[in-house]
């Protein structure tokens, strides 16, 4: 009998409660709870406030969601940038004077002159290749969404001028002996600093074009430091030295280009005139003349 009233007891407090919980849910479906910065939900405002509220804190996170996710691990930084031609120049200075990294380096010589006794002199040449396809792709207008025509030139002026400083000076003040016996300024190597320079500049610049672009500006500064030991011009740690000089100068250069910048176009710079280059080369040819014209646009 007990058990009976209990269980009667029980359905008059769920028939009570349903009709009171359809009533809420009601209340709450026709006035959603509007959500603060404390994450309290504010019931009860004016129509007019509650919407304000609420568009808002909407624009704010439509805002926050639109904003590009941003890279804080340390391989997408600056410095990660320099891992490797730091490790390239250590290599190259430790090289001066570490016994087993000489062994290697007289152990290469020796390979070369059994395999190629003679030289080929086409590293003096192909050390600009590089600097020439990224001057000719500038040149042609391939757009990389970066920089412009004179952006480009004033980024790969300065990038040579500190590795040739760098270099020049390393070589005046640090007397080795090439491999040929010819001079004492065989560290580190200037051609395939030169080279590595134009290559690392084709692929920051284009590397979002398409990444082949960069890798055949390597493949040919790789070549042209290979070069320089089948001549019997440097040794390995030379050229490994000059690689990484060129590829911090550019890195250099890159930080330097926002003082840049502010320079030649001030603080309020805009972007049409910022990626806006063009060229026009027009022959000209008469009954008793000819000639051409060319306008450059910055």
């Amino acid at each position: 009998m007990k058990l009976l009233r209990s269980l009667c007891l029980l359905c008059g407090v769920l028939a009570a409660a349903l009709p009171l919980h359809g009533q809420l849910l009601s209340y709450a479906i026709e006035r959603p709870a509007v959500w603060t910065s404390s994450s309290v939900p504010v019931a009860g405002l004016a129509p007019r406030v509650e919407g304000q509220v609420f568009a808002r804190h909407a624009l704010a996170a439509a805002e926050r969601d639109a904003r590009p996710e941003r890279r804080c691990d340390f391989w997408h930084s600056t410095g990660a940038r320099f891992i490797i031609p730091a490790g390239l120049i250590t290599y190259g200075i430790v090289a001066q004077g570490n016994p087993l990294l000489q062994e290697v380096n007289h152990g290469i010589d020796e390979y070369v002159r059994e395999v190629f006794p003679g030289k080929a002199r086409f590293d003096d040449y192909i050390q600009y290749a590089p600097l020439a396809a990224y001057m000719g792709l500038s040149i042609a207008g391939v757009d990389n969404r970066q920089h412009n025509l004179l952006d480009r030139t004033i980024i790969a002026a300065t990038s040579y001028l500190i590795m040739g400083i760098v270099v020049n000076t390393i070589k005046a003040t640090v007397p080795v002996l090439r491999p040929d016996g010819s001079a004492w300024n065989s560290f580190p190597s200037g051609h395939t600093a030169m080279a590595f320079t134009g290559a690392h500049l084709l692929f920051r610049e284009y590397k979002d074009v398409s990444p082949w672009i960069g890798i055949a500006g390597y493949a040919l500064a790789t070549t042209t430091g290979v070069m320089r030991m089948f001549n019997k011009r440097h040794w390995l740690s030379d050229v490994a030295a000059g690689a990484g000089i060129a590829i911090a100068s550019v890195e250099a250069a890159y930080l330097l280009w926002p003082v840049f910048d502010r320079w030649i176009y001030g603080t309020r710079r805009s972007e049409s005139r910022r990626r806006t280059s063009a060229m026009t080369f027009t022959p000209a040819i008469g009954v008793d003349y000819y000639g051409a014209g060319f306008v450059c646009v910055f």
